[in-house]
């Protein structure tokens, strides 16, 4: 069978993501200190971390719902330093905004435009991501048919919710897709387990760690991804 769908993991396989989330959060709190200096003085940038990891804790729907996470760790932040509700909830609104469109000033990592252009010019694909990065803001939307979240189905990788909704969403079989990430649990074994054929992208030379499965194929920089898949098809349509 033919390879009709691919598709891909953002973080850590596109770009790298913790600075990039260490930036927009001291951004944010740089935003709070000039709009809600008390906030600021009752919450450091390091206290703002642990109360998030404590909500987190407390309440699991959210630990997934990592934008919704951060603007009620904001509203409240807010209502403790004394601001009133409605306006909490405002301020927490443009706060996360700050985080928002810092959080996508990302990096490409070397090779990652021209692999994507070249694949997109030749298959549909769709992004999965269990984080909250915006396609559109970054400036590759119009590479993607479609994106899904692990807060828009309410599901993170490993999950198999992020892989069925690319599929149906494509019109495709799982033997007709190839998915492409980094994280060897949440993108290999997951999609491995429904039958997708996958390439794992291991940018830090790191040790196969995974007994129930192996990658179908690995790669080391993002310039090889394009002949990757074009490896894997050629196997698939034997």
């Amino acid at each position: 069978m033919a390879l009709r769908l691919l598709t891909l993991d953002l973080d850590n396989t596109l770009w790298e993501t913790d600075p990039v989330i260490v930036a927009a959060e001291r951004k944010t709190h740089a935003w709070i200190s000039e709009h809600c200096p008390q906030a600021a003085s009752f919450y450091s940038l390091e206290a703002l971390r642990e109360y998030r990891n404590q909500i987190a804790e407390c309440y699991p729907q959210l630990r997934f719902q990592v934008s919704r996470l951060r603007e009620e760790v904001l509203r409240r932040v807010f209502m403790q330093s004394g601001v009133e509700r409605e306006r909490a909830a405002a301020l927490a609104a443009e706060a996360f905004q700050v985080f928002y469109r810092a959080r996508s000033e990302v990096t490409l990592f070397e090779g990652a435009a021209e692999a994507l252009q070249q694949l997109a010019a030749e298959y549909p694909l769709i992004a999965l991501t269990n984080g909250n990065a915006d396609l559109e803001l970054i400036g590759i939307n119009t590479l993607f048919r479609a994106h899904f979240s692990a807060e828009q189905l309410g599901a993170p990788k490993p999950q198999p919710d992020l892989f069925r909704a690319a599929l149906q969403k494509a019109d495709v079989h799982a033997h007709e897709c190839i998915h492409i990430g980094d994280h060897q649990e949440q993108d290999i074994v997951a999609a491995a387990r429904l039958g997708i054929k996958t390439i794992w992208v291991n940018l830090s030379d790191a040790a196969w760690a995974e007994t129930e499965v192996q990658p179908d194929q690995e790669i080391t920089h993002l310039s090889q991804l394009p002949a990757a898949v074009a490896a894997l098809a050629g196997r698939m349509s034997d």
